[in-house]
């Protein structure tokens, strides 16, 4: 069943955020598919522009149910450019490492974490779109997945590799930090808290990814 109409709006901008994010995510892994030389990384990034294509189908056609009239203000715009300025930087350079760790395993990371939450929390409410929301939060989290194990590929043991990635996770983690503190009146009506999320995600790391993004 859908909510009640005052809470369509909210879950609505809720969705737009989301339609953001799968928007970023798309050109990013497009970009990406054009800077790996392998075939099964390029094979796999080409895949997930598509899926992510599809995602931002789906939140554009849930806003249309939820919010015909429009939504407003749409929610942490300015952090989403932010975290689009910093993934467009690393992808100008050709910069595969970087390109992986904010994308693949922070921002997609803390999707999977967002999705997971929220899903629970529409399930717990007996609310719609239960299949859409396992198929996205399934891909969301096979994209992490392929971060994780090419990030760790590519870099080894370069403790050099590690002090920059350091750096840059913290750059990314600012940005994330501020868009889920924007974001915690909406989250609020799953019941959630935003400061929850990052030792959520740190949580979904190997012991050595934990150093990255300390």
């Amino acid at each position: 069943m859908l909510p009640a109409s005052d809470e369509r709006k909210q879950i609505a901008r809720l969705f737009n955020f989301l339609l953001m994010g799968e928007q970023l995510a798309h050109d990013c892994a497009r970009r990406q598919s054009l800077i790996f030389e392998d075939t099964p990384s390029r094979r796999f990034l080409q895949a997930q522009a598509r899926q992510e294509a599809l995602h931002a189908k789906i939140f554009k056609a849930g806003i249309g149910i939820l919010a015909p009239r429009g939504i407003g203000e749409p929610l942490a715009q300015t952090e989403m450019s932010q975290y689009r300025s910093l993934l467009e930087s690393a992808l100008d350079r050709g910069d595969k490492l970087e390109s992986l760790l904010g994308m693949q395993i922070l921002l997609e990371g803390m999707g999977d974490v967002a999705l997971k939450r929220i899903s629970s929390g529409f399930a717990s409410r007996n609310l719609a779109f239960n299949r859409v929301r396992k198929l996205i939060v399934g891909q969301e989290d096979a994209h992490h997945n392929f971060g994780l194990r090419r990030f760790q590929q590519l870099i080894g043991s370069q403790a050099s590799e590690w002090q920059g990635m350091r750096y840059q996770s913290e750059l990314y983690l600012e940005v994330l930090n501020n868009m889920l503190h924007t974001l915690q009146p909406f989250f609020e009506f799953f019941d959630e808290h935003a400061e929850d999320y990052i030792d959520e995600l740190q949580g979904m790391l190997p012991a050595n990814m934990k150093l990255a993004v300390a």
